[in-house]
């Protein structure tokens, strides 16, 4: 923060002395323009060729077994063990199978292999088939094995998030107009009165009961929850927000973004921290105050402020998101910690998601600041060698490690690799934030795949994002046909200036 404070010093000493003279309040300078990386090459870890490596060989073979991609194509299991085989829980999460959506989705984003293209298709279909609730509206909690509904359960807006973060996805890379539809159909729910919306204190509901009318609570009633707020952001809106088809619902979602990060500031954040829960704030240990959450929220206020015209987070974001990343780095080790603790120190190990989170942030810091740029060396060195289950040939990510990097205890059995909370999304998304920043590093265009319907490719192509970063198009190249969907091209976008 120390580096950023000094550019912005230097450039607002130098808009003054080009002739604004003492008369005049120099024009305010946007802390986001867009920094020229070092001259030194990035290290081996930090390359963009690092990050596809890992997402071909560590990634993707525990997601294309055909036990991952479920019978019929896209009914995607919840629970698999660590061999990647099916367990004995063959209830199915919507919200786990969006994150799968996701996962094939950024995966052809990142590579332009259209198998992956496919399966996210065929995953997309069957949420859009089974999971939604015509009924009472919403989606349904759970679903049995060949999709029919399972239960009443309570439908919390988190699942909400991550059901359609799929289709999310989906759209983003094709833009599917049903997949579209849907997403927006959720938006609209989540901000409806009538339904997940509170009014009087401006912000989303923990959940409704199974017939959408009674509000159910996640912890302790009248104390609401951070991931209300921040998962909307993090799970679908950033991702769709610049890209919608209606320029209306491009600034309504704009809105959303400034109403929703503005609440996660101003009701979960004290003392460099976001609480899990507005009635534990002060409170540790506390359910979802761990650094995880932290980061993520610090991460999703930074991509919308880059949205913002007003830059209404910077100064927030100038004094306390480094500050509290760099509290989260365990120096002795060279590895992010898990959370703070009472004592004003941090409970040391982490989450393979929390741990992404911290990298992300780390290095979207460093599109500024490359004195972040040790930290993220050492940080991802020990990803990709502490997370990476290379004792089986499915390998994915093992969930936790500890301090010194070493593991837990799982049987084979055990499906601490995919289960109700742990799915392919965080470990693509963390591949895909890295080798875009890796491209960045390295002073060379991302390439990014879509599919877009064929009669737009020129349009879309000019108009299209480097996920949820800021960044130029420097060129498309338009591959022709889809092989499975010829209504739609297969379009490798180049970025740079990248921020």
């Amino acid at each position: 923060m120390r580096h950023l404070r000094s550019l912005l010093a230097v450039a607002l000493s130098a808009l003054w002395l080009a002739g604004c003279g003492p008369s005049k309040s120099p024009a305010p300078v946007d802390p986001y323009l867009y920094t020229p990386p070092p001259a030194a090459a990035p290290a081996a870890n930090l390359a963009a060729s690092t990050w596809v490596t890992h997402h071909h060989d560590d990634l993707l073979p525990f997601w294309t077994t055909s036990e991952a991609l479920g019978a019929p194509l896209g009914n995607f299991p919840t629970w698999r063990q660590m061999d990647g085989s099916l367990a004995a829980t063959t209830a199915r999460k919507p919200r786990m199978m969006g994150r799968q959506v996701f996962a094939y989705a950024a995966g052809f984003m990142l590579t332009g292999d259209e198998t992956l293209l496919d399966h996210a298709r065929a995953g997309n279909r069957w949420l859009l088939d089974h999971a939604r609730d015509p009924s009472n509206g919403g989606w349904h909690a759970d679903l049995n094995q060949d999709g029919t509904p399972l239960g009443a359960g309570t439908r919390w807006s988190q699942d909400l998030d991550y059901d359609v973060m799929g289709p999310a996805a989906y759209f983003f890379v094709t833009r599917d107009a049903e997949a579209e539809a849907a997403v927006l159909a959720a938006r609209d729910a989540l901000f409806d009165p009538a339904r997940f919306w509170d009014t009087t204190n401006g912000r989303i509901k923990d959940g409704l009961d199974a017939t959408m009318t009674t509000e159910q609570w996640m912890g302790a009633a009248g104390s609401w929850q951070l991931v209300a707020q921040l998962d909307p952001i993090t799970a679908f809106e950033l991702l769709v927000q610049p890209v919608l088809t209606d320029p209306a619902r491009r600034t309504q979602a704009l809105g959303d973004l400034r109403t929703l990060a503005t609440r996660v500031r101003d009701s979960f954040w004290k003392d460099g921290i976001f609480w899990g829960a507005t009635g534990s704030i002060g409170i540790l240990p506390s359910d979802h105050t761990d650094y995880g959450h932290i980061l993520k929220a610090y991460w999703a206020l930074l991509l919308i402020d880059k949205r913002l015209d007003d830059r209404p987070f910077a100064g927030f974001l100038a004094a306390n998101a480094g500050a509290t990343l760099g509290r989260s780095y365990d120096s002795m080790y060279g590895r992010w910690a898990k959370k703070p603790n009472a004592a004003g120190g941090n409970d040391f190990g982490s989450d393979w998601w929390a741990y992404a989170e911290a990298d992300q942030l780390a290095a979207t810091l460093a599109l500024h600041n490359p004195g972040w740029l040790p930290t993220l060396d050492m940080t991802t060195y020990h990803f990709l060698n502490d997370y990476v289950d290379t004792t089986r040939a499915v390998r994915e990510l093992v969930p936790s490690i500890q301090r010194n990097g070493s593991w837990y205890s799982w049987a084979t059995t055990d499906t601490a690799k995919c289960n109700e909370w742990k799915n392919g999304f965080h470990s693509t998304e963390h591949a895909l934030v890295m080798f875009l920043f890796g491209h960045y590093l390295a002073g060379t265009p991302a390439p990014l795949y879509f599919a877009f319907p064929a009669a737009q490719v020129d349009a879309l192509a000019k108009a299209a994002r480097p996920y949820t970063l800021q960044g130029r198009v420097v060129s498309y190249v338009d591959h022709g046909p889809l092989a499975s969907d010829p209504s739609r091209n297969k379009v490798e976008v180049l970025f740079d200036q990248l921020r």
